[in-house]
Parts: structure tokens; sequence; C-alpha cells
């Protein structure tokens, strides 16, 4: 049986107040040791992990950094976009993640005939499905 965290609207970057966006920030630090600590087969971040699709560079510093670290822990982790990190171009700061080989964006789907398609990604035998926004 897999263990996995299930991890959704971080919105990181999401507060004006600085003391606010540091609390937020540690949360996540905090969530991702919890992660590495506890030896789960794999994370999924289901939507909203950035409070916008154009995040702060300080901001990117620090999740790289996190991301990171899973990494090293060989944890692998499947995201997907939420509203908030959704750029309707298609494009967001999640594509910079996989493309640095971070996680895997498992929103994988096609419209046939008036309906939506979702496609799996198989992960040692796991089954995830994904759809922006």
């Amino acid at each position: 049986m897999s263990r996995f965290a299930h991890i959704s609207d971080v919105h990181l970057g999401g507060w004006k107040q600085q003391p606010l966006q540091d609390l937020n920030s540690q949360s996540f630090r905090e969530t991702i040791g919890t992660c590495i600590n506890q030896k789960l087969d794999f994370i999924l971040i289901a939507g909203d992990l950035f409070d916008s699709a154009y995040p702060s560079i300080e901001i990117l510093k620090e999740t790289f950094a996190e991301f990171k670290k899973l990494k090293e822990a060989k944890i692998p982790c499947f995201i997907i976009a939420g509203s908030h990190d959704y750029s309707v171009s298609g494009k967001t700061f999640l594509d910079v993640l996989e493309k640095a080989g971070f996680c895997k964006n498992v929103a994988n789907f096609e419209e046939k005939e008036e309906k939506i398609v979702l496609n799996p990604t198989i992960h040692e035998g796991v089954a995830i499905y994904g759809y922006p926004g």
C-alpha cells in the first residue's frame, strides 16, 4: 500500500503582511520536512501551490529549495494547477518546477465529443488523475 501526502491550497506568496508570509512559508517547509521524515512514497499537490501564476523570485527560490529536498530524498511529487497558480495561457511556474525535474504535472486530459476525458499518470500501480483549475 502506498503512503502519500495530499497537499492543497498552500497559496505561497498569498499574504501582504510579511509575518503572515513567513508563517505560510514555514508551514510549507514543515510539511515537506514531515513528508521526508515519514519516508512517504509520493506527494500530490492538488492545486494552488502559489497564490499567483507569477510568484515573486523570493517565493520561487524558497519553493525550489524545498522541492530540491524532496528530490534528494527520492520522494516523487505530482502536481496540478489550481485556480490561483493557473494562467489563461496554460503556462505556469509549475511548468518550471516540472522542467527542473522536481515534480510531474498530472493534468492530462482531452476533450472528446463535449466530454472531458482524464488520462491517468501511473506511479507504482497508483493511477493519479488531475484536472487544472
